[in-house]
């Protein structure tokens, strides 16, 4: 162990707020429970077909990583925010909203169906379109906030 001081966490969190308290995760659960419930009613209602793409799914997933870069993007620029706010939407609703372990099922379905250029697109493209829109939310995020 070094005598070091460590650095926080968190930098952008007060020190006494940094810890995990049941607040933090009552509000991580809760935004969990809308993400997950969000994703479930979109997945019923744009059901894939054995063999075809999963168009939900990738919506999903590239829909979460546009609205990560663009809230993060905007919660650092206009620096002091609602410590509270994070956990709950980027965590709580954005982390069950997304799923990558869908995603790797669904690819793999695709592989053992011998639909190997669908598996390859739908990889390929989750990952660099979500990349994409990832880049994209944070430009946007840029652009419609002030900085510190």
């Amino acid at each position: 162990m070094s005598d070091a001081p460590s650095l926080p966490i968190d930098p952008d969190l007060p020190a006494d707020t940094a810890g995990t308290s049941a607040t933090v995760v009552a509000l991580v659960g809760a935004g969990g429970f809308i993400g997950a419930w969000g994703r479930y009613e979109l997945g019923l209602a744009w059901p894939t077909p054995a063999g075809h793409v999963p168009w939900a799914t990738f919506t999903i997933n590239t829909s979460g990583a546009f609205l990560l870069g663009l809230v993060l993007t905007m919660l650092v620029r206009r620096g002091r925010h609602n410590h509270l706010f994070r956990p709950f939407f980027c965590v709580g609703v954005l982390g069950a909203w997304t799923t990558m372990s869908t995603f790797a099922v669904e690819a793999d379905l695709l592989v053992r169906g011998h639909r190997l250029a669908n598996a390859f697109a739908y990889t390929a493209a989750t990952v660099l379109i979500g990349i994409a829109v990832a880049w994209l939310g944070v430009v946007i995020g840029r652009w419609a906030s002030p900085s510190r």
